[in-house]
């Protein structure tokens, strides 16, 4: 209460909170752990709920916690009856941690003294990407040859980019085939599933969820950027270049990759855009897209947990209705996609019979309804 510096660290701070979900234990350990392990505070924060569990110390009770804080201090302060922030008002980040509110939710009207945000996190792999692809990646897909391997598939390509220089050409399709088909093999599947869904919203989601998967960059944004908005549906371009300038301070190619983000969420029809803004919500699911993402994630044909799909950054990532979730795993068992799924007591479940091949086979048969 007193503000003093030390107390105002990060690691302090996280000390603090965790004494309210785990009393009479020294939690200064595990506070230690954590902050060293993901860098600070903001990071930790903003973690899925499934990976603060995984963490030794931390149960249920004490990720509600870090989520809820998460929460508000990214949530969007909702307007008075007059439509105008409260004078004087302070934004719970700002009076807790000391820092500027999350790029997603900052208001033009912030104070040009406003100090900026230290450096965010960033994990081993996330790189800058200067362009999306999705428009084609859809269009291609279906049309690829059955081929033994991406050599083949990468011939077929390259004579369809309308691009005059041939290195220009080469680095496209380069782009398209290795977000596509990480394994660096063909994968039947996907190209299966391709030729089902040519044109339709299933392909450019998962073509989409094959993208998030190869640039973790797009998953991180997501993450950070853009659910935390959700509620106010709308960013600046600006904020969006503002976040990324703290990931990648001396990159150059923000502008591209800014636009990258935006055309890949545009494509998918995830999200509207205009030359100012960036506007997106939750969406329903189309179900062929959800159970091809579902083997994805979960490719053994097996017992998982319910929880363990209504939390996954895959699904997340899609913009899905989180309400929804649940009811299209009934739907999956409905139509015979997944075996069962079992809600007793403590207890909740699902049912895998197939891989992805196996699965995408069944779609091509009319839905069969228990």
């Amino acid at each position: 209460m007193a503000r003093e510096p030390v107390a105002l660290a990060d690691e302090a701070l996280l000390e603090l909170l965790l004494c309210y979900a785990i009393p009479q234990r020294d939690v200064q350990p595990i506070a230690k752990r954590l902050v060293e392990k993901y860098g600070n505070l903001s990071s930790l924060l903003s973690l899925d709920a499934a990976v603060l569990c995984s963490e030794e110390g931390i149960k249920q009770v004490t990720a509600v916690l870090l989520k809820l804080v998460d929460h508000i201090r990214t949530s969007p302060e909702p307007p008075t009856a007059s439509g105008k922030k409260k004078a004087g008002s302070v934004s719970v980040q700002e009076s807790l941690f000391l820092e500027p509110s999350h790029p997603a939710t900052s208001k033009a009207e912030h104070p040009p003294a406003a100090r900026a945000a230290p450096p965010v996190s960033k994990p081993r792999g996330v790189e800058v990407f200067s362009k999306s692809l999705l428009k084609e990646t859809a269009e291609f897909l279906p049309l690829l040859p059955d081929a033994e391997d991406l050599d083949e598939l990468r011939e077929f390509v390259r004579p369809r980019f309308h691009y005059s220089s041939e290195t220009t050409r080469n680095r496209r399709v380069n782009y398209v085939l290795k977000r596509m088909f990480p394994g660096g093999t063909p994968d039947r599947a996907l190209m299966q599933f391709a030729k089902l869904y040519a044109g339709q919203q299933e392909l450019r989601d998962v073509a989409f969820h094959r993208f998030c998967q190869s640039e973790p960059l797009m998953a991180k944004a997501v993450d950070e950027f853009f659910l935390p908005a959700i509620g106010a549906g709308t960013i600046t371009r600006e904020a969006l270049r503002a976040y990324l300038r703290n990931l990648f301070p001396n990159s150059r190619t923000l502008d591209d990759c800014s636009q990258a983000i935006v055309e890949a969420l545009v494509t998918t029809g995830i999200a509207r855009s205009d030359r100012r803004s960036v506007h997106f919500a939750y969406r329903e699911i189309a179900l062929p897209s959800f159970a091809f993402v579902l083997h994805s994630v979960f490719p053994e044909p097996g017992m998982y947990s319910l929880a363990s799909i209504e939390l996954h950054p895959a699904v997340r990532h899609m913009f899905w209705n989180p309400d929804r979730i649940l009811p299209s795993v009934y739907e999956l068992r409905n139509r015979g996609l997944i075996s069962k799924v079992s809600e007793i007591d403590s207890v909740r479940q699902f049912t895998t019979k197939y891989e992805l091949a196996g699965m995408v086979n069944v779609l091509k048969e009319p839905p069969v309804r228990k």
